[in-house]
């Protein structure tokens, strides 16, 4: 309906009035998208959503390096800290290039699976054990007066370690920061926030598997199969089973062809039968291919 000529209305209870009349046959359309009330809904989530992990339920949180700085100065002074850059979290492997890389550019500690070593060392890890590598960038004591130095190795530790930089406060719990919106435990990145994504309109919004229709188009097993006590012969309600009984049908041979190859009595109840096998007849094989014989009954 066209929006009125009013400004404001007051006195009246909050109420949406909508015409009866079907507008449109998609059925995306909804009352939200009808009032346009879904349009401010979706930038609001947009704006101030706040993404959490799938997987461990951590909040996804981004900070620029002047942010991550700000939250390390706050720290009491004489703090003791180290920058550190996460380059490998629980991964297998040697990594001696990796090491030897970074050996070369000039950094001279790592701290690898919690022990502090020299980069210069022969450094041997197990390749069948997952390690945590994490190379110093730099050692600081917290003073008003380190802000410039502190800032540059943060943003040293975040370019080796795809945005993250880990804090190792002496004596205390360690920070970690990201500069994405990452999970920095699960490693599984998210864009920013957009109102396309809270759209079931759009394919960045929508549901993979509906498409943002909000159902699905599937069969009913108990339609197709409405007495599990009767065998496939005559259960089958999609086949005909009235015919099939006679023996001349291709159901039939579908049936007893994919029973042979799975090595399945098909003569016993439905309700019997091997839950896999009832949906390979069900749903198919897949890319499982199976021999089919098919002999006509002769005719006069």
């Amino acid at each position: 309906m066209e929006k009125p000529d009013v400004e404001s209305i007051e006195g009246l209870s909050p109420a949406i009035s909508i015409d009866q009349k079907t507008t449109s046959r998609n059925p995306r359309s909804t009352v939200g998208t009808v009032t346009e009330i879904y349009d401010y809904i979706r930038l609001l989530y947009a704006r101030i959503g706040i993404p959490y992990c799938p997987n461990c339920g951590k909040k996804i949180e981004k900070q620029s390096i002047d942010q991550i700085v700000d939250n390390i100065m706050e720290l009491e002074e004489g703090t003791k800290i180290q920058v550190l850059s996460p380059v490998i979290h629980d991964r297998k492997g040697e990594f001696t290039k990796l090491l030897n890389d970074f050996a070369k550019e000039g950094f001279v500690r790592a701290r690898i699976d919690g022990e502090t070593v020299e980069l210069t060392d022969d450094l041997e890890l197990d390749r069948k054990k997952k390690h945590k590598v994490q190379i110093i960038v730099d050692r600081l004591v917290i003073k008003p007066d380190i802000r410039n130095r502190l800032a540059e190795s943060v943003e040293i530790a975040m370019k080796h370690a795809n945005e993250l930089v880990l804090i190792d406060i002496v004596g205390q719990e360690e920070k970690l920061f990201s500069g994405n919106y990452a999970c920095p435990d699960c490693g599984i990145s998210f864009p920013e926030l957009s109102p396309r994504m809270f759209s079931f309109n759009n394919p960045v919004g929508a549901c993979p598997t509906c498409t943002g229709i909000g159902f699905l188009m599937k069969m009913d097993e108990d339609l197709i199969v409405p007495d599990k006590n009767k065998t496939l012969y005559d259960g089958i309600k999609a086949f005909g089973a009235s015919t099939m009984k006679k023996g001349d049908t291709m159901a039939k041979m579908y049936f007893e062809s994919i029973a042979k190859h799975y090595g399945v009595n098909i003569k016993q109840p439905i309700k019997k039968l091997p839950r896999e096998f009832l949906d390979k007849i069900l749903y198919g094989t897949g890319d499982e291919e199976i021999d089919f014989e098919y002999t006509s009954a002769a005719r006069n």
